[in-house]
Protein backbone atom coordinates (compact mmCIF):
# COMPACT_ATOMS: atom_id res chain seq x y z
CA UNK A 1 0.00 0.00 0.00
CA UNK A 2 1.29 3.46 -0.93
CA UNK A 3 2.32 5.56 2.06
CA UNK A 4 1.64 9.29 2.19
CA UNK A 5 3.56 9.87 5.41
CA UNK A 6 6.11 7.67 7.14
CA UNK A 7 8.04 8.76 10.19
CA UNK A 8 10.88 6.78 11.72
CA UNK A 9 12.05 7.12 15.32
CA UNK A 10 11.04 10.77 15.73
CA UNK A 11 12.43 12.26 18.94
CA UNK A 12 11.79 15.79 20.15
CA UNK A 13 13.09 17.33 23.35
CA UNK A 14 12.59 20.73 24.92
CA UNK A 15 15.63 20.98 27.14
CA UNK A 16 15.61 17.83 29.25
CA UNK A 17 11.91 17.18 28.62
CA UNK A 18 11.22 14.36 26.18
CA UNK A 19 8.11 15.40 24.22
CA UNK A 20 8.17 12.83 21.39
CA UNK A 21 9.70 9.44 22.03
CA UNK A 22 10.62 7.34 18.97
CA UNK A 23 7.45 7.99 16.96
CA UNK A 24 6.98 5.56 14.07
CA UNK A 25 3.84 6.46 12.16
CA UNK A 26 2.59 5.28 8.77
CA UNK A 27 -0.33 6.93 6.98
CA UNK A 28 -1.47 5.28 3.76
CA UNK A 29 -3.07 6.88 0.73
CA UNK A 30 -6.80 7.40 1.30
CA UNK A 31 -6.62 7.28 5.10
CA UNK A 32 -8.52 9.59 7.39
CA UNK A 33 -6.07 9.02 10.22
CA UNK A 34 -7.30 10.03 13.67
CA UNK A 35 -4.43 11.09 15.93
CA UNK A 36 -5.82 10.63 19.44
CA UNK A 37 -4.40 11.73 22.76
CA UNK A 38 -4.96 13.92 25.76
CA UNK A 39 -4.09 17.60 25.65
CA UNK A 40 -0.31 17.81 26.02
CA UNK A 41 0.30 14.28 24.73
CA UNK A 42 2.46 15.56 21.85
CA UNK A 43 -0.02 15.75 18.94
CA UNK A 44 0.65 19.35 17.88
CA UNK A 45 4.40 19.04 18.43
CA UNK A 46 4.46 15.96 16.19
CA UNK A 47 2.60 17.78 13.42
CA UNK A 48 4.94 20.75 13.66
CA UNK A 49 7.93 18.42 13.40
CA UNK A 50 6.43 16.67 10.36
CA UNK A 51 5.91 20.05 8.66
CA UNK A 52 9.39 21.28 9.62
CA UNK A 53 7.86 24.09 11.65
CA UNK A 54 10.05 23.00 14.53
CA UNK A 55 13.29 21.03 14.63
CA UNK A 56 13.54 17.53 16.05
CA UNK A 57 16.43 15.79 17.73
CA UNK A 58 16.32 12.49 15.91
CA UNK A 59 14.42 10.57 13.25
CA UNK A 60 13.24 10.81 9.67
CA UNK A 61 10.12 12.13 7.93
CA UNK A 62 9.18 11.08 4.40
CA UNK A 63 6.20 11.95 2.22
CA UNK A 64 4.82 10.02 -0.76
CA UNK A 65 7.46 7.34 -0.54
CA UNK A 66 10.78 9.14 -0.21
CA UNK A 67 10.22 12.91 -0.42
CA UNK A 68 11.16 15.55 2.10
CA UNK A 69 8.68 18.28 3.05
CA UNK A 70 10.56 20.64 0.73
CA UNK A 71 10.24 18.19 -2.17
CA UNK A 72 6.57 17.54 -1.42
CA UNK A 73 5.86 21.28 -1.41
CA UNK A 74 2.23 22.32 -1.69
CA UNK A 75 1.14 18.71 -2.10
CA UNK A 76 1.12 18.78 1.71
CA UNK A 77 -1.35 21.26 3.21
CA UNK A 78 -2.01 22.03 6.85
CA UNK A 79 -4.13 23.85 9.36
CA UNK A 80 -2.22 23.97 12.63
CA UNK A 81 -3.99 25.65 15.52
CA UNK A 82 -6.03 28.73 14.44
CA UNK A 83 -5.90 29.74 10.76
CA UNK A 84 -4.08 32.98 9.97
CA UNK A 85 -6.65 35.03 8.06
CA UNK A 86 -7.02 38.52 6.65
CA UNK A 87 -9.88 39.36 8.98
CA UNK A 88 -11.03 42.48 7.11
CA UNK A 89 -11.23 40.59 3.82
CA UNK A 90 -13.92 38.30 2.41
CA UNK A 91 -13.44 34.58 1.91
CA UNK A 92 -12.74 35.16 -1.79
CA UNK A 93 -10.27 37.95 -1.07
CA UNK A 94 -8.49 35.78 1.49
CA UNK A 95 -7.97 33.01 -1.03
CA UNK A 96 -6.90 35.52 -3.69
CA UNK A 97 -4.21 36.93 -1.41
CA UNK A 98 -2.96 33.52 -0.30
CA UNK A 99 -2.84 32.36 -3.93
CA UNK A 100 -0.47 35.26 -4.63
CA UNK A 101 1.64 34.37 -1.56
CA UNK A 102 1.81 30.71 -2.57
CA UNK A 103 2.37 31.47 -6.24
CA UNK A 104 -0.55 29.23 -7.19
CA UNK A 105 -3.34 29.43 -9.74
CA UNK A 106 -6.32 31.43 -8.49
CA UNK A 107 -8.76 30.21 -11.16
CA UNK A 108 -10.21 27.54 -8.84
CA UNK A 109 -11.03 29.83 -5.91
CA UNK A 110 -14.78 29.67 -6.48
CA UNK A 111 -14.60 25.87 -6.80
CA UNK A 112 -12.67 25.63 -3.53
CA UNK A 113 -15.10 27.93 -1.74
CA UNK A 114 -17.98 25.76 -2.92
CA UNK A 115 -16.14 22.66 -1.78
CA UNK A 116 -15.94 23.99 1.80
CA UNK A 117 -19.40 25.57 1.79
CA UNK A 118 -18.31 29.23 1.73
CA UNK A 119 -19.35 30.14 -1.81
CA UNK A 120 -22.35 32.21 -0.68
CA UNK A 121 -20.60 34.47 1.84
CA UNK A 122 -20.20 37.33 -0.65
CA UNK A 123 -18.42 40.40 0.73
CA UNK A 124 -18.88 39.35 4.36
CA UNK A 125 -15.59 39.80 6.20
CA UNK A 126 -13.75 36.93 7.84
CA UNK A 127 -13.84 38.72 11.19
CA UNK A 128 -17.62 38.28 11.15
CA UNK A 129 -17.44 34.54 10.41
CA UNK A 130 -18.32 31.93 13.02
CA UNK A 131 -15.46 29.81 14.37
CA UNK A 132 -16.57 26.91 12.16
CA UNK A 133 -16.58 29.15 9.07
CA UNK A 134 -13.09 30.38 9.88
CA UNK A 135 -11.91 26.79 10.23
CA UNK A 136 -13.41 25.94 6.85
CA UNK A 137 -11.74 29.01 5.35
CA UNK A 138 -8.44 27.78 6.78
CA UNK A 139 -8.99 24.43 5.06
CA UNK A 140 -9.83 26.28 1.83
CA UNK A 141 -6.52 28.14 2.01
CA UNK A 142 -4.70 24.84 2.48
CA UNK A 143 -6.44 23.54 -0.66
CA UNK A 144 -4.94 26.25 -2.88
CA UNK A 145 -1.87 24.13 -3.57
CA UNK A 146 -4.05 21.19 -4.72
CA UNK A 147 -2.68 18.98 -1.91
CA UNK A 148 -2.82 15.21 -1.73
CA UNK A 149 -2.36 15.25 2.05
CA UNK A 150 -3.83 17.55 4.70
CA UNK A 151 -2.82 17.81 8.36
CA UNK A 152 -5.50 19.32 10.60
CA UNK A 153 -4.73 20.05 14.23
CA UNK A 154 -7.85 19.98 16.45
CA UNK A 155 -10.10 21.31 13.63
CA UNK A 156 -13.33 20.81 15.62
CA UNK A 157 -12.11 22.04 19.01
CA UNK A 158 -14.43 24.69 20.42
CA UNK A 159 -17.07 24.30 17.72
CA UNK A 160 -20.79 23.90 18.34
CA UNK A 161 -22.54 20.78 16.99
CA UNK A 162 -23.43 22.53 13.72
CA UNK A 163 -19.85 23.65 13.17
CA UNK A 164 -18.53 20.18 13.99
CA UNK A 165 -20.82 18.59 11.42
CA UNK A 166 -19.81 21.14 8.78
CA UNK A 167 -16.10 20.40 9.27
CA UNK A 168 -16.77 16.67 9.35
CA UNK A 169 -18.74 16.85 6.09
CA UNK A 170 -15.97 18.85 4.39
CA UNK A 171 -13.33 16.29 5.39
CA UNK A 172 -15.38 13.34 4.11
CA UNK A 173 -16.16 15.18 0.87
CA UNK A 174 -12.51 16.02 0.20
CA UNK A 175 -11.45 12.49 1.04
CA UNK A 176 -13.99 10.86 -1.28
CA UNK A 177 -14.17 13.36 -4.14
CA UNK A 178 -10.62 14.74 -4.21
CA UNK A 179 -8.80 11.66 -2.88
CA UNK A 180 -7.14 13.72 -0.15
CA UNK A 181 -5.53 11.81 2.72
CA UNK A 182 -5.91 13.31 6.21
CA UNK A 183 -4.04 13.34 9.50
CA UNK A 184 -6.42 14.83 12.07
CA UNK A 185 -5.47 15.33 15.70
CA UNK A 186 -8.16 15.53 18.34
CA UNK A 187 -9.14 14.61 21.87
CA UNK A 188 -12.85 14.56 20.89
CA UNK A 189 -13.12 10.88 20.18
CA UNK A 190 -16.86 10.57 19.66
CA UNK A 191 -16.88 13.04 16.78
CA UNK A 192 -13.69 11.80 15.18
CA UNK A 193 -14.87 8.20 15.28
CA UNK A 194 -17.65 9.05 12.80
CA UNK A 195 -15.20 9.59 9.92
CA UNK A 196 -11.84 8.02 10.82
CA UNK A 197 -10.54 4.98 8.93
CA UNK A 198 -7.44 4.47 11.09
CA UNK A 199 -6.25 5.56 14.52
CA UNK A 200 -2.96 6.40 16.13
CA UNK A 201 -2.99 6.67 19.92
CA UNK A 202 -0.35 8.85 21.57
CA UNK A 203 0.33 9.09 25.28
CA UNK A 204 3.09 11.13 26.90
CA UNK A 205 4.96 11.37 23.61
CA UNK A 206 4.75 7.66 22.80
CA UNK A 207 2.70 6.30 19.89
CA UNK A 208 1.30 3.31 21.74
CA UNK A 209 -0.93 1.87 19.03
CA UNK A 210 -1.99 2.17 15.39
CA UNK A 211 -5.22 0.35 14.54
CA UNK A 212 -7.76 0.20 11.72
CA UNK A 213 -11.14 1.69 12.63
CA UNK A 214 -13.03 -1.49 11.77
CA UNK A 215 -10.70 -3.59 13.91
CA UNK A 216 -11.16 -1.19 16.80
CA UNK A 217 -14.93 -1.37 16.41
CA UNK A 218 -14.65 -5.15 16.52
CA UNK A 219 -12.60 -4.98 19.72
CA UNK A 220 -15.16 -2.70 21.31
CA UNK A 221 -18.20 -4.72 20.36
CA UNK A 222 -18.20 -7.05 23.31
CA UNK A 223 -16.24 -8.15 26.33
CA UNK A 224 -16.76 -10.76 28.98
CA UNK A 225 -17.00 -9.59 32.56
CA UNK A 226 -15.95 -12.22 35.12
CA UNK A 227 -16.58 -11.82 38.82
CA UNK A 228 -14.40 -14.28 40.73
CA UNK A 229 -12.45 -14.67 43.96
CA UNK A 230 -8.82 -14.67 42.76
CA UNK A 231 -8.28 -12.27 39.88
CA UNK A 232 -4.51 -12.70 39.47
CA UNK A 233 -4.71 -16.48 39.49
CA UNK A 234 -7.68 -16.42 37.09
CA UNK A 235 -5.78 -14.15 34.71
CA UNK A 236 -2.77 -16.47 34.80
CA UNK A 237 -4.93 -19.49 34.03
CA UNK A 238 -6.75 -17.84 31.14
CA UNK A 239 -3.56 -16.40 29.63
CA UNK A 240 -2.57 -19.94 28.68
CA UNK A 241 -5.20 -19.90 25.94
CA UNK A 242 -6.02 -16.18 25.57
CA UNK A 243 -3.58 -13.36 24.72
CA UNK A 244 -2.61 -11.69 27.98
CA UNK A 245 -3.21 -8.21 26.52
CA UNK A 246 -6.88 -9.20 26.05
CA UNK A 247 -7.28 -9.91 29.78
CA UNK A 248 -7.64 -6.87 32.02
CA UNK A 249 -8.24 -6.56 35.76
CA UNK A 250 -10.60 -3.65 36.31
CA UNK A 251 -13.08 -2.66 39.03
CA UNK A 252 -12.40 -5.91 40.93
CA UNK A 253 -13.39 -7.96 37.87
CA UNK A 254 -11.72 -9.62 34.91
CA UNK A 255 -12.48 -8.26 31.45
CA UNK A 256 -11.86 -10.55 28.47
CA UNK A 257 -11.68 -8.74 25.11
CA UNK A 258 -11.64 -11.82 22.90
CA UNK A 259 -13.10 -15.35 22.94
CA UNK A 260 -16.46 -13.77 23.77
CA UNK A 261 -18.37 -16.86 22.61
CA UNK A 262 -16.27 -19.16 24.80
CA UNK A 263 -17.84 -18.10 28.08
CA UNK A 264 -18.89 -21.66 28.97
CA UNK A 265 -15.37 -23.02 28.37
CA UNK A 266 -13.82 -20.11 30.26
CA UNK A 267 -16.15 -20.71 33.18
CA UNK A 268 -15.32 -24.43 33.23
CA UNK A 269 -11.57 -23.78 33.00
CA UNK A 270 -11.65 -21.44 36.00
CA UNK A 271 -13.78 -23.78 38.13
CA UNK A 272 -11.55 -26.76 37.32
CA UNK A 273 -8.58 -24.74 38.57
CA UNK A 274 -10.18 -23.87 41.88
CA UNK A 275 -11.51 -20.41 41.04
CA UNK A 276 -14.90 -19.54 42.46
CA UNK A 277 -16.83 -17.79 39.68
CA UNK A 278 -19.66 -15.64 40.97
CA UNK A 279 -20.78 -14.33 37.58
CA UNK A 280 -19.75 -14.23 33.91
CA UNK A 281 -21.59 -12.08 31.37
CA UNK A 282 -21.00 -10.10 28.16
CA UNK A 283 -20.81 -6.33 28.11
CA UNK A 284 -20.43 -3.75 25.34
CA UNK A 285 -17.41 -1.45 25.58
CA UNK A 286 -17.26 2.08 24.22
CA UNK A 287 -14.48 3.58 22.11
CA UNK A 288 -13.78 6.06 24.87
CA UNK A 289 -13.36 3.29 27.43
CA UNK A 290 -10.94 1.51 25.10
CA UNK A 291 -8.79 4.61 24.66
CA UNK A 292 -8.80 5.35 28.36
CA UNK A 293 -7.53 1.86 29.05
CA UNK A 294 -4.73 2.34 26.54
CA UNK A 295 -3.87 5.85 27.68
CA UNK A 296 -4.62 5.57 31.38
CA UNK A 297 -6.05 8.17 33.71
Amino acid sequence: MESVLKTTNIVKKYGDKLVLNEINMTINKGDIYGFIGKNGAGKTTFMRVVLSLTNHNKGDVKFFGNKSIEEAGLKVGSLIEAPGLYKNASAYENLKRFAILYGTDDSKINEILKMVGLNNTGKRKAKDFSLGMRQRLGIAIALLGNPNFLLLDEPINGLDPKGIKEIRDVIVKLNKEKNITFLISSHLLDELSKIVTRYGIINKGVLIEEIEADKLQEKCKNKLIIECDNLEKAKKILSKTIDEEDIIIKNNNLEIHSHIKDSANINRMLIENGISVEAIYPNVDSLEEYFMKRIGN
